[in-house]
């Protein structure tokens, strides 16, 4: 029976998705339905009867030749596409008493997402590097400096983000 939507805004890190997929399991113990994102960090979520559902994340290396299948094989095994958001793809289940309700049965399954996402930032980092705004000191105006701010507080951000991932690999392989 559905009432309507809710938004909701929550700020997650990469290293933190089985933060996020315990957060979206709670909202739908209390029925509220992920139904996917208005904006990045702006969830949506449909209201309805609570459900006793599981939630997961991928972060694929699926090209779009692939994507079909990939879905496909999820679908197969009882997993429900939800949505994707830069680059990571959420599914959900019921539970049921005896099926999984994990997407990865191993440990190495893991490390190799977070390796993916890692990836994904090495690669672009040095073009953030490269297109980064010429800043001269003596000529800077207060656009400059909003500019120089921002830019140095997502290279910041972005060198937190490749450390932790680095810290959440390793803390797996050590498990």
């Amino acid at each position: 029976m559905q009432k309507g939507t809710i938004t909701k805004f929550k700020w997650y890190w990469a290293w933190q998705d089985e933060k996020e997929e315990a957060w979206l399991i709670e909202m739908a113990s209390q029925g509220y339905h992920f139904d996917g994102f208005v904006f990045p960090t702006l969830y949506r979520f449909i209201k309805s009867d609570p459900a006793e559902v599981v939630y997961r994340m991928d972060f694929p290396s699926t090209g779009k030749k692939d994507r079909q299948a990939y879905l496909q094989l999820f679908k197969d095994t009882g997993w429900e596409h939800v949505c994707e958001m830069g680059g990571w793809v959420y599914f959900r289940r019921q539970i049921q008493p005896g099926e999984p309700t994990e997407i990865f049965t191993d440990v190495e399954s893991k490390v190799r997402k977070y390796q993916r996402v890692l990836m994904y930032l090495i690669i672009f980092l040095p073009i953030w590097l490269v297109v980064r705004p010429n800043f001269e000191a003596n000529s800077m105006t207060l656009f400059d400096n909003v500019v120089f701010v921002l830019y140095t507080a997502m290279t910041l951000l972005w060198a937190v983000a490749i450390i932790n991932l680095i810290r959440r690999v390793r803390q797996l392989q050590g498990s």
